[in-house]
């Protein structure tokens, strides 16, 4: 009786879940990611939005000089001559003025404060956001603030910020807002845009921030948007919560020609109206037009990043703004045919025509994309590109949100038609006081019980293996990034122990292994470290010159070994071979590291190791970390740019831990 109870209680709670988790919103990101998993929910498939998932991270392009730069990245820069798929991506990057010398301001800010907004602090965000705001905002600024609820109303009138008065009363004015009531969409939107056009000018930013965390009536809100918008007024919006139409904000910034955010937390919002207020408002560029066209015979088979067409190997892409000091991604899912020699190929071009603040047509590129064909199979597992190995992991990661929503959710049907069959199971039997949980299964139910089972377990499977891979991806970029995806995936994993009847220690086990099985097995040690230094020295090959310091490989313990000591003179050997490279002596790097009381091991932290390329005048320096799991050791090496902090490469080898790499391991002394 009581396991019959249990069943069924844990079913109807399942089902319940599952209605309760799904939204009407049809994108997202991770911070929205974030705060449903945090509540306990898998994010609803049709939540997750690829192209948003691609943009939250901050891939840090180089600034251009003018008002856009543009840089291309393969996933690999050496490419199988028997073909493979392959990554690509393109960033674009806004140009950098100081905030005092940006376009002068009109603003209008569009504040929910229906009833909802009182939960979670929500409105408290808001006025200490604005306290930022009010320090940054300049005297030839103009700012009005519009709240709505069942109504609209203007509670500080579009008034230039050149006194002191002036910004203590929008403070007052923002200070005095009390949520209450429903959720007027449509008339704060028309009431902000009416406050932007009493000072219109057209040499300033024109812009109306419209703020929600809730969903109402928004008929003929984008038509309305895309209408100021032809008049030089955009719209930017920002969500907060879970219950906003997601969907709707995204669209409506887009027809406003504006951006979208989403805030998980106090610290974003206080972001946004403070040190990024200019990314989100001031323009950079308008009516971008981009063309990606591939080269003959390679084939296009997705793509993620804006308003795009693909015809054949031509791709199109459009974006209404890019905005001061922004950037943009565009990443690109390649087919590759086999080719008939080795040597240099080039993958594919991308030009991009916009027009500037002036409203001038500015034309930039073609640039051209090129990899390295070698007679091999593709001889290192992941990206080795650092910036490929940021947007793909984000690519798989989101991708694989989706499968995961997809197997939990689709066991809604199948839980009901469980709870259907038992019902009618005990409203068939006579005595209902004393029933045997046996007497209400069947052959149906037990097998619809294993469907279940058999998801559920695809599901975990998958969260395991997608963390794994993003722990991967976050050790070979120096242990930097993916902090709140892996949160994530450590919440599903819990989530779904729990569907499954895990005990909480075996949940915890689970977590925990972080080991990726090499992936081709029969692959000897000599041919792995062979395709990791290739990969390696074609990043370098792409430098016209440069003084290279070799840090060596080396591990967290810093105990020497003899694979330690065969992939450091491999290192040295690979390097020297390159004419326009120039190789620091290993007695000078050893002398610098004496000065700096140092040890080989501390170069695994990326700023040391600039540090010490700057004391040797290098242009790069090349690291590498030898890892030792259960039955596998990861060997990854990266060359760090000494004069941006970057990690321009990061390529890796997992090895089986055969008998020849468990001699290599062993100590030397």
């Amino acid at each position: 009786m009581k396991k019959a109870i249990l069943i069924t209680v844990l079913l109807l709670t399942i089902a319940s879940t599952l209605g309760w988790a799904r939204g009407e919103a049809a994108a997202s990101s991770t911070g929205r990611g974030k705060y449903l998993a945090g509540q306990g929910m898998i994010i609803p498939p049709e939540e997750v939005h690829v192209d948003s998932y691609i943009a939250t991270v901050d891939y840090k392009y180089p600034f251009p000089s003018t008002e856009i730069g543009i840089t291309l990245y393969s996933g690999h820069h050496q490419i199988s001559s028997g073909g493979q798929e392959e990554l690509i991506q393109i960033g674009i990057q806004g140009g950098k003025q100081e905030f005092g010398e940006l376009p002068p301001m009109n603003l209008a800010f569009v504040i929910d404060k229906s009833g909802s907004m009182s939960s979670a602090n929500k409105m408290d965000w808001v006025k200490e956001a604005f306290d930022i705001f009010i320090e940054r905002v300049r005297d030839i600024d103009f700012v009005a603030l519009v709240v709505f609820d069942n109504t609209a109303k203007t509670v500080f009138s579009s008034t230039q910020m050149n006194t002191m008065t002036k910004r203590k009363q929008f403070q007052d004015a923002v200070h005095r807002i009390n949520p209450d009531g429903g959720t007027n969409l449509v008339d704060g939107l028309k009431l902000g845009y009416q406050q932007v056009m009493m000072n219109y000018r057209g040499e300033y930013t024109n812009r109306v921030l419209f703020l929600t965390d809730g969903v109402g009536d928004s008929a003929g809100i984008l038509e309305m948007a895309e209408s100021y918008r032809m008049m030089g007024v955009n719209v930017s919006t920002i969500g907060v919560g879970t219950d906003f139409d997601l969907d709707l904000m995204v669209q409506l910034a887009k027809r406003g020609g504006g951006s979208s955010r989403f805030i998980a937390d106090r610290e974003e919002m206080e972001e946004i109206f403070g040190s990024e207020l200019d990314r989100m408002i001031v323009p950079g560029a308008r009516n971008l037009q981009m063309t990606l066209e591939a080269a003959s015979g390679v084939e296009v088979l997705d793509t993620w990043g804006y308003n795009h067409q693909i015809r054949g190997g031509k791709v199109t892409y459009s974006l209404p703004t890019l905005h001061h000091r922004d950037y943009e991604t565009i990443v690109a899912r390649l087919r590759i045919p086999a080719q008939a020699e080795p040597g240099s190929m080039e993958l594919a071009r991308f030009s991009l025509r916009y027009d500037d603040l002036e409203g001038n047509s500015m034309q930039l590129g073609p640039f051209a994309l090129e990899v390295e064909v070698v007679d091999s199979e593709s001889p290192v597992s992941g990206f080795s590109d650092a910036m490929v190995l940021k947007s793909g992991s984000m690519l798989h990661f989101a991708e694989n949100l989706i499968t995961i929503g997809e197997l939990y959710y689709s066991c809604r049907d199948e839980i009901n038609r469980i709870n259907e069959e038992r019902d009618r199971l005990w409203r068939s039997r006579e005595d209902t006081e004393n029933v045997v949980y046996e007497e209400l299964s069947s052959e149906s139910i037990r097998s619809l019980e294993r469907s279940v089972s058999s998801k559920m377990q695809r599901a975990m499977d998958l969260s395991v293996d997608t963390k794994k891979e993003l722990n991967n991806a976050r050790l070979r970029l120096d242990n930097e990034g993916f902090d709140e995806e892996i949160m994530i995936l450590d919440r599903y994993i819990e989530i779904i122990g729990g569907e499954l009847e895990l005990e909480q220690g075996r949940v915890a086990e689970i977590a925990g292994d972080v080991e990726i099985a090499p992936p081709v097995k029969e692959r000897s040690l000599a041919e792995n470290v062979e395709n990791l230094f290739r990969e390696m020295m074609l990043n370098l090959r792409l430098k016209k010159s440069g003084i290279v310091a070799v840090s060596g490989f080396t591990t967290k313990t810093a105990e020497s070994s003899g694979l330690l000591d065969l992939l450091n003179e491999m290192a040295v050997l690979e390097i020297g071979r390159h004419d326009t490279l120039t190789v620091v002596e290993r007695e000078r790097l050893s002398d610098v590291l004496a000065e700096q009381e140092l040890s080989l091991t501390d170069l695994m932290d990326t700023g040391k190791a600039i540090d010490v390329g700057k004391l040797l005048t290098a242009n790069y320096i090349v690291t590498g970390s030898v890892i030792e799991m259960a039955n596998s050791v990861v060997i990854f090496g990266r060359i760090i740019n000494v004069e941006s902090g970057e990690v321009e490469s990061a390529a890796q080898v997992i090895v089986p831990k055969d008998q020849e790499v468990k001699q290599l391991l062993s100590r030397v002394d």
